[in-house]
């Protein structure tokens, strides 16, 4: 009779589980307010109340092993009696086990079904029991250690008190089988289960057990550490200490790892290479050498200890460069064969690049200073033309207009000279930013229309972009189609097309945009293709005494190329010429896409449900 009564609360207790199962696949769908959640709520807490009136000790315990529900340390069934969302909670939560006492109300399981209900997205960082504590939740408790069932009426015996009902040795001997490969804080919740069977000194005992854990496990990892904290201390100051002597070296040192890749680099190294320690370090000192340097490196980076080391390096440079550089350094040594000093003498290309520089900073000031009074003459220019605005006969407001046109040249020309003067220091800078590819080429063309009209040309704007969104610093990217268009309004002949159009890339790498500068003027030989973007070219083709400065490609396309993209031209003797470049495509960040993208479909009805 005794087995069929505990067969029966087993039944009783699982079938609590199954209607709290069914009460969260509700609250899954709608508010714990709903009559529906209710509904079930209330015959939830009438089916714990009843079955809190039998079990013995007044409380209920339900914990999970393996795939096995456990009840006041009885197995009741197995997890695939209930539906999934109790295991989950158990899981997300880390929930050792769960206990009922007499009197929990509807409202209580309310506030553990929302818990168990939780988002997983919304269940990070939350304390369940402090979850409960906050919504009054007194008569359910969660983390409480494992039922162990022990008859009161014995005299637990000193030494004895970690029995189980069940025979110390064999309770034992299940306890350490446990023990394996579970956490700690699973043994020691059965630890404490076995002292004692009261809920309430269970959770004082774990609590204190678990705080000198942490407490002992504190202190062990301060004194295990203590000695790496040193070590790292030391590092990070050896580390500091050689910053600042490289830092301040007049020579250029590089520091390199035992495969050749490079470390560190001080200010004097980055200025040789032309590249800063961001872009080099982790790569090997050799891809940073250009066709002036020469890179030498030991072949045997580590000292062997099993052979002779190889004396010889391996040396990368051109031949010209190795003939060059080696003629200008003499190292001093005495007579032991030691090296005692050095003679350099100044080598071809570090002249070349201080001529460069020093031609640069005059370009600059140069231009600089012609703009200031360049500016006050066209001011006073127009300010004339207002005041004798119908007054001048014929020739000389030809000469007139002439004169502010040859003005407009000249501020054009000095503008030109100042932009190609910052891409060769570096300083030229651009900045993208999310912009429409059609709203760019509509802006550049209609900005020379009248000139085209003037001219008794047709232009026209093809948009197969179809909407497309590019990263670009819209005015820089305005004057490269500027200067495209203006250069083929100049040699396209009366009568003529320029069609600039719009398409996506189909063999670049990274999606990009195309743009193309199309005209009917008399084309660009072949050999002289690549030499309508070098500085102060121009190719002699078309009409006659066009102008410019031959500065206008070579910034178009330096402007390309600081925006990731590319530019070329193709071209055929008496079929035009088609100037293209691409920009690439916006591409929006992770958290924004994830933000566009479409909700998932929300599930069945019956798999929401069962909590599936």
């Amino acid at each position: 009779m005794a087995d069929e009564a505990e067969a029966q609360v087993a039944a009783r207790a699982l079938e609590v589980l199954k209607s709290l199962g069914k009460t969260l696949s509700q609250i899954n769908l709608y508010s714990a307010a709903h009559p529906a959640v209710r509904r079930l709520l209330a015959d939830t807490a009438g089916l714990l109340a009843t079955l809190l009136a039998e079990v013995s000790g007044g409380e209920l315990a339900y914990s999970i092993d393996g795939q096995k529900l456990v009840a006041n340390g009885r197995i009741v069934g197995t997890l695939d009696k209930i539906p999934n969302s109790i295991p989950n909670a158990f899981s997300r939560y880390k929930i050792h086990s769960v206990v009922f006492r007499p009197g929990v109300s509807e409202d209580e399981l309310a506030a553990f079904c929302d818990l168990a209900a939780l988002r997983p997205e919304a269940a990070k960082g939350v304390d369940p029991t402090a979850f409960l504590a906050e919504r009054k939740v007194a008569n359910i408790i969660l983390n409480e250690a494992m039922y162990a069932k022990v008859d009161k009426t014995e005299e637990a015996a000193p030494g004895a008190v970690l029995q189980a009902s069940g025979g110390s040795g064999e309770g034992i001997e299940e306890l350490v089988q446990t023990a394996e490969g579970r956490p700690i804080e699973d043994t020691i919740a059965a630890l404490v289960s076995r002292a004692t069977p009261d809920a309430a000194e269970q959770a004082r005992l774990m609590e204190a057990v678990m705080r000198r854990v942490r407490e002992d496990l504190d202190r062990k990892v301060a004194e295990a550490t203590t000695e790496l904290k040193r070590q790292k201390q030391t590092l990070e100051n050896e580390a500091t200490r050689t910053q600042g002597v490289l830092e301040t070296m007049s020579e250029g040192v590089v520091v390199v790892d035992d495969q050749g890749k490079v470390l560190m680099m001080n200010p004097e190294a980055e200025n040789l290479f032309g590249s800063r320690l961001s872009e080099l370090a982790g790569k090997p000192v050799a891809e940073g050498g250009k066709e002036e340097h020469l890179v030498a490196l030991a072949k045997d980076m580590v000292v062997p200890q099993d052979r002779p080391a190889e004396k010889a390096a391996e040396v990368k440079a051109t031949d010209d460069t190795k003939r060059t550089l080696r003629a200008s350094t003499v190292m001093i040594q005495n007579e032991a064969g030691k090296t005692v000093g050095m003679v350099s003498a100044l080598s071809d290309k570090a002249k070349q690049r201080e001529f460069d520089r020093m031609e640069r900073e005059f370009i600059a000031h140069v231009t600089h200073e012609l703009r200031s009074p360049l500016t006050s003459i066209r001011a006073a220019l127009e300010i004339i033309d207002g005041m004798l605005a119908g007054k001048l006969d014929a020739e000389a407001g030809r000469m007139f207009s002439n004169a502010l046109r040859n003005t407009d040249r000249l501020e054009t020309l000095i503008s030109s000279i100042l932009d190609f003067s910052k891409l060769e220091s570096g300083q030229m800078t651009v900045l993208p930013e999310r912009a429409l590819a059609a709203k760019i080429g509509s802006e550049a063309v209609e900005s020379l229309r009248p000139w085209s009209v003037k001219k008794g040309l047709r232009v026209e704007l093809l948009d197969g972009s179809r909407g497309a969104e590019v990263m670009a610093d819209v005015p820089r990217t305005v004057q490269v189609i500027v200067n495209l268009l203006s250069n083929a309004i100049k040699f396209t002949p009366k009568g003529g097309s320029i069609t600039v159009s719009l398409e996506h890339a189909r063999e670049s790498q990274e999606p990009a945009i195309l743009y193309t500068v199309k005209d009917t003027g008399p084309g660009i030989p072949k050999d002289q293709q690549d030499k309508v973007f070098e500085k102060f070219v121009q190719i002699a083709s078309g009409e006659r005494h066009v102008g410019g400065t031959g500065l206008g490609l070579a910034i178009a396309k330096a402007l390309v190329h600081l925006q990731k993209g590319r530019m070329w031209v193709e071209s055929e003797v008496g079929r035009g010429a088609a100037f293209r470049f691409t920009l690439p495509v916006y591409q929006p960040p992770p958290d924004e896409v994830r933000r566009a993208a479409p909700p998932p479909a929300p599930k069945p009805w019956w798999k929401r449900l069962l909590g599936l």
